[in-house]
């Protein structure tokens, strides 16, 4: 046998094994790219949670109002800086929201105890005044403008949500709830608890 026909022999069976791996190659990436694609290969127990991001996104909701509370009040309305010479009253209605911004909350993942311990920022209120027609100066002849109406009102009204245990623990356990809610999945597939700091 000629050494020409030798190599070419040579080249036709090494083209035709180089095509059947290349062929092979293909049906193995597409046969894996199929069973990544409909969670075959992600049975419960095999994924794992890496990071704290993760959880984080799960619960993105920019604000999330956790208690509403309307409320009736009477605000001090001050001549002076010093807030020594009382002016008058004004009596308004407000809505008191209490939430959080989710994602300053914080997400520590302890993988050797399958615990995720969470912390919470603290609880934001917004004051806003239902009715500025509603609203009354005692005396009523006084002469005070709306802008300071609503600035003494609001700063009332946000003092006493504070001072206010009840809403500020509605708020916290109805955000929580929330969370808790949010996450169950996540973490029940993975065998993890969720702890509170």
């Amino acid at each position: 046998m000629k050494a020409s026909e030798w190599l070419k022999r040579c080249r036709g069976a090494l083209a035709k094994h180089l095509f059947v791996c290349v062929l092979c190659i293909g049906i193995i990436a597409v046969a894996l790219a199929g069973l990544a694609r409909f969670g075959l290969l992600n049975r419960a127990g095999s994924v794992k949670i890496d990071t704290s991001s993760l959880l984080t996104d799960a619960i993105d909701i920019a604000e999330l109002s956790t208690a509403e509370f309307r409320y009736r009040g009477i605000a001090d309305i001050y001549s002076d800086e010093n807030r020594t010479q009382l002016r008058c009253r004004v009596c308004y209605n407000a809505i008191v929201k209490a939430g959080i911004d989710m994602k300053k909350v914080k997400f520590d993942v302890d993988p050797e105890s399958k615990v995720v311990i969470a912390t919470l920022p603290e609880i934001d209120l917004k004051v806003t005044i239902i009715d500025e027609q509603s609203m009354a100066l005692l005396p009523s002849d006084a002469d005070v403008g709306i802008d300071s109406m609503l600035r003494f009102s609001k700063e009332d009204a946000e003092s006493e949500a504070r001072e206010s245990s009840e809403l500020i623990s509605t708020a916290q356990e109805n955000l929580k709830t929330t969370i808790e809610g949010l996450l169950f999945p996540i973490l029940k597939a993975q065998g993890y608890s969720l702890a509170w700091n």
